[in-house]
């Protein structure tokens, strides 16, 4: 699976700290690492990935609940599925206001 998506970010604080981590995307990414036995503090950088909902739905969850390391997105075998629309949205978007 192409992982070339993933979108780095550092955690400014420790995962558990953010007051908003619902909607954050590479804190809830941490915050899953943590889940699974893995460490992830204040400094470091987590990647994720977007991927779709059940079914390929983009609308159920929010963006942040979407997302996965790159990890989780190769071991998955086709069970999670990148949401290339929304890289194509956003490059486009991107592009277009600069």
């Amino acid at each position: 699976m192409d992982v070339t998506y993933a979108v780095p970010k550092r955690l400014g604080k420790n995962p558990e700290d953010y007051p908003d981590a619902k909607s954050q995307p590479h804190v809830q990414v941490a915050l899953s690492i943590k889940s699974r036995g893995g460490t992830s503090r204040a400094g470091d950088v987590i990647p994720y990935i977007f991927c779709l909902g059940p079914g390929g739905d983009t609308s159920k969850n929010a963006q942040a609940d979407r997302a996965r390391h790159p990890d989780e997105v190769r071991k998955a075998e086709n069970n999670l599925q990148i949401g290339i629309l929304f890289y194509f949205t956003f490059s486009i978007v991107t592009d277009c206001s600069v």
